[in-house]
């Protein structure tokens, strides 16, 4: 900035300049900032000094001047005089004006005008605001300032003063604190108000990641922008996480493999394929006795068969990792052949040497969505479904008739009698017609319920079922994650018997209340109740899918095939015929030492070393063993079912030391079962078989209800009451020999209820499952012409197995002499003969299996237990398979599975609740598209697709006793 003026002549003349002050010049030096000194100091101090030193200086140089002007007016007379005798030197030199400051009257002007501004730059004061001096000074900083701050940008910020308006208001709001992410007085009501509103939203049922928020706005008093700029930061830093692998995964990336059939050149070579076993024989030289640390080939392990152990396993190979299936049956499908049976004649050996019998429960509910699931670990480079295909059960004929239920009671006068009751796809309003129009019931709307108590009611599980996979991603996420949770309707409803439901719902007719006790739970003879209502509603809701139930084209067969070629393909291996002994774990350095404390060994189940060792393998029958290492990524899965795993495949040192599951030892097993495999000559058509299940359940047995004669109201009697009064006879009578053994004589007297009888399989009323698997597959007739098959499944009676009362209740499996098998056989032959007459004559051979263990009972113990999840208490050992869902079901075990690969995975709670990020939602988002050449490109041919392609975005310690079995040839 200019203060002064240039110190140039002026044309004018010369001007003599007064410094004057002002009256505010005065005031302003009137001010005393110190004793004899005014507040105008140059003013009152400088402008004298300076004005005498400029006059002093003036004077001087016109004297210099006049004596100058004398010197040389002398010098010139002289030299006219006597021009030879002068001497130049003599004549002073001239003085300079540039030597004196103020040597001119300019000069002093110009130093006056400058100290009269000086003087008023410093006093003058601006109406209301700072002194002239102040405002001068912070302009000349502000440049300075702007200079420092902007440097090579200052030319474009002057030319865009509002720019710097701008930047300075934002400077001046963040230094009042107006750009804070928090409230300078909190949040914006009172935390009273605060605390009742999220108590109340808690109620309401707001979702965990909302009430984060209201927490940060009411509470915490964050910004209203600054939550804005929180939810876009998570959104973005979820999004991120979408796109990478977690931990778990050991692949770059997911290996495109092809269809197991890819080298079959015609339709018949693609059916011989599914003549021979899924997996490969176990080798003498496949495995060693003991393997040295280091030489293990593979880092995940299965034990199990059954197409949900293969599914587990090929998601999991995928991923990167080298797994090994090791399957105690002979067929790794979980299929049995007449090769695994005794007392079958040469001739029938060979009919039947490469049929499969379907032994498990295969069919699919909710097809479309196990297409989803099954994707992932399907997909080949021409199919994403990798060549399988689902066919529905029935024909179009007859409405596509999954099942036919005979519930004692339903629908007939008498109570013993039953009536055939079919369930046909169609979904809700199916099932309300059938129900009308057999039971009594109401018809439904078009909304579809009306009057149909049956439609209200399947509506209202549909409801409840909304909610199970919160429930069941709750078991993959730890206990503090589930306590900031709300428990969903599913998991209230699992922990509670289906019976009370079933009453306060349907409390009038008892014959729709028997059918849908019978379709909630089919698969276990099992009465309401002591069925939990999660497994009920479960099966209600498959039932009452609009698709129906479906069944794999080529079987299971078909499937695990394809399921075995991706493991084998990415490095894995599929073993059959091993038979476990154990799990081994790692050596525990105070298992060497002797326990000193006795009580030790007394220790309850459940309890133990809280630091239990690592399970590292699997040790065969034979002594071989399989090793994973003790790497914290290894692992082995067991398929077998929580009972077989911690019970009879674990060693008792390791047990009673370190403890199983919690809440195991409170669980019951379900009782075996037997499956009597039956061979048929014929074809479907001609023998006039049916793909529908054929169920007898007594467990569902129509209820007598009593009806009170003064009010008029019913009370629901007991559903399925024989059982019922069965089983209660069973405790009374435990409860009657224990007293009697304390009580003494005073026992005599008493009235002591008559002992139970021993459970025995009795025609026309137990529990009893018909089924043709050969009618199911629509492409059957291609490979086996003039054969059928059918399996009879029953449960195992007291001959065969024997219940002990342990902590958990299980069975232990006995062995009955050849005669008992035979009479046996012949009884359940009669039965299936009784049921369909059309077979008589028809049948080459009958055989028994088992018994077969089947998993926990489906009682609201059962899913109440914290220990039944997929990850165990032993590092390295997780569970699988349907013991953690709901049993004797396809979609059940093959979601047990899955829950099993996301565990070993290691998710966190944050992908399953936010960003669904998952096993197969991965491997979808980073496997390659399969590649379509225009035609279907499908495993088994078959005529009809009847659901298209979804493409998706010891001998002891045998859990199965061979039975010998009666044999009925052709010529008998």
């Amino acid at each position: 900035m200019r203060i002064g003026i240039s110190n140039k002549k002026t044309k004018a003349g010369p001007k003599k300049a007064v410094l004057q002050t002002t009256e505010a010049q005065q005031k302003a030096a009137a001010t005393k900032v110190g004793e004899g000194m005014s507040g105008n100091v140059v003013a009152t101090m400088f402008a004298p000094k300076i004005t005498d030193v400029s006059t002093q200086q003036a004077e001087k140089y016109a004297e210099e001047l006049l004596a100058y002007e004398d010197a040389t007016r002398t010098f010139s007379n002289e030299s006219i005089v006597d021009d030879e005798n002068l001497d130049s030197s003599d004549v002073p030199p001239e003085p300079n004006i540039n030597s004196y400051l103020f040597g001119s009257v300019e000069a002093r002007e110009e130093i006056l005008a400058i100290l009269s501004e000086t003087s008023g730059h410093f006093t003058t004061v601006k109406k209301g605001g700072d002194p002239k001096w102040k405002v001068h000074a912070n302009a000349a900083k502000f440049e300075r300032l702007l200079d420092e701050k902007y440097g090579p940008f200052r030319p474009f910020i002057s030319q865009h003063p509002e720019i710097e308006v701008f930047i300075r208001n934002t400077q001046r709001k963040y230094s009042r604190g107006e750009f804070s992410p928090l409230r300078k007085d909190g949040g914006p009501i009172d935390k009273k108000t605060s605390i009742m509103l999220l108590f109340m939203m808690h109620r309401q049922g707001v979702k965990i990641e909302n009430m984060a928020l209201a927490v940060l706005f009411f509470l915490v008093g964050l910004q209203p922008w600054a939550l804005i700029m929180a939810v876009i930061l998570g959104h973005q830093m979820f999004e991120g996480r979408k796109k990478k692998k977690v931990a778990g995964w050991f692949a770059d990336e997911v290996k495109t493999v092809k269809s197991y059939y890819a080298n079959a050149t015609n339709d018949k070579a693609k059916h011989d394929i599914l003549r021979n076993p899924v997996g490969a024989p176990i080798a003498d030289g496949d495995f060693k006795e003991k393997e040295e640390e280091g030489e293990e080939k593979y880092d995940t392990v299965f034990v199990g068969s059954g197409p949900s152990t293969l599914f587990t396993a090929a998601l999991l190979s995928r991923t990167g990792r080298t797994v090994l299936v090791v399957s105690p049956e002979n067929d790794a499908s979980g299929c049995h052949s007449v090769g695994q049976m005794g007392g079958v004649s040469k001739q029938t050996r060979e009919k039947y040497s490469d049929v499969p019998f379907d032994i498990d429960s295969n069919n699919v509910a909710h097809t479309s969505r196990q297409q989803r699931l099954l994707a992932p670990a399907l997909c080949s480079e021409t199919d994403a479904q990798g060549g399988i295909r689902f066919s529905r059960i029935g024909t179009q004929a007859d409405g596509f008739v999954s099942d036919i239920l005979l519930i004692p009671g339903m629908g007939v006068d008498g109570r013993n009698d039953t009536h055939p009751f079919l369930l046909q796809a169609g979904g809700v309003t199916n099932i309300a017609i059938e129900a009308a129009t057999f039971l009594g019931d109401g018809l439904p709307d078009e909304d579809g319920v009306g009057s149909s108590t049956s439609a209200g009611y399947l509506n209202a599980c549909a409801g409840i079922n909304a909610t199970a996979s919160e429930f069941y991603t709750s078991k993959l996420m730890k206990d503090q994650v589930n306590k900031m949770t709300k428990d969903s309707s599913y998991q209230e409803a699992s922990v509670r018997y289906s019976s009370a439901f079933l009453d306060q719902v349907l409390p009038l007719n008892a014959h729709v209340r028997s059918l849908m006790a019978g379709i909630g739970m089919k698969g276990e003879n099992l009465p309401p109740s002591k069925t939990s209502m999660a497994a009920h509603v479960t099966n209600i809701c498959s039932q009452a899918s609009e698709e129906g139930f479906t069944y794999p084209v080529g079987g299971p067969r078909a499937l695990c095939h394809a399921l075995a070629s991706v493991i084998e393909q990415n490095g894995g291996k599929v073993v059959t015929g091993a038979k476990i002994k154990e799990f081994i774990f790692e050596k525990d350095a105070n298992a060497k030492e002797e326990e000193k404390d006795t009580k030790s060994k007394d220790k309850p189940a459940q309890g133990g070393d809280p630091n239990k060792p690592r399970c590292v393998g699997v040790q065969l029958a034979d002594g071989r063993t399989i090793s994973v290492g003790a790497d914290k990524d290894s692992c082995v899965v067991s398929m077998l079912g929580f009972i077989p795993t911690f019970i009879f495949h674990m060693s008792d040192d390791i047990r009673s030391r370190y403890g199983i599951p919690a809440g195991l030892p409170s669980l019951a097993e379900r009782r075996p079962l037997l499956k009597i495999l039956v061979g048929l000559r014929g074809t479907s058509e001609e023998l006039s078989l049916t793909g529908a299940d054929w169920y007898r359940l007594p467990n569902a047995s129509i209820a007598l209800d009593e009806k009170d004669e003064v009010t008029g109201q019913v009370k629901p009697g007991l559903i399925g009451a024989q059982i019922i009064d069965r089983e209660e006879s069973e405790e009374k009578n435990e409860e009657a020999e224990s007293s009697e053994g304390t009580r003494g004589k005073r026992n005599k007297t008493a009235s002591v209820p008559k002992k139970a009888k021993p459970v025995k399989f009795n025609g026309g009323s137990s529990w009893m499952k018909i089924s043709f698997p050969s009618a199911k597959d629509p492409s059957w007739k291609e490979r086996y012409s003039d054969i059928s098959t059918c399996v009879v499944t029953v449960e195992a009676d007291d001959d065969f197995v024997q219940m002990f009362d342990s902590s958990p209740k299980l069975f232990i499996n006995k062995k009955p002499s050849s005669s008992e098998c035979s009479r046996f056989i012949e009884k359940v032959e009669k039965e299936l003969l009784n049921n369909f007459p059309q077979l008589e004559d028809k049948i080459d051979f009958c055989s028994m299996t088992g018994p077969l263990r089947k998993g926990l009972s489906q009682t609201p113990l059962r899913y109440a237990a914290k220990g039944v999840r997929p990850e165990s208490p032993y590092p390295g050992l997780f569970m699988g398979g349907s013991d953690i869902t709901v049993g004797d079901s396809f979609s059940g075990a093959m979601v047990g599975g899955w829950m099993a690969a996301n565990a070993i995975i290691n998710y966190s709670f944050i992908d399953h609740l936010y960003l669904e990020k998952n096993v197969t939602n991965d491997l979808s988002r980073f496997m390659k598209s399969p590649k379509h050449s225009g035609e279907d490109d499908v495993a088994v041919p078959f005529q009809q697709i009847a659901v298209e392609k979804l493409v998706p975005d010891d001998e002891e310690e045998d859990d199965e006793i061979q039975m010998p079995s009666a044999e009925y040839s052709k010529e008998e």
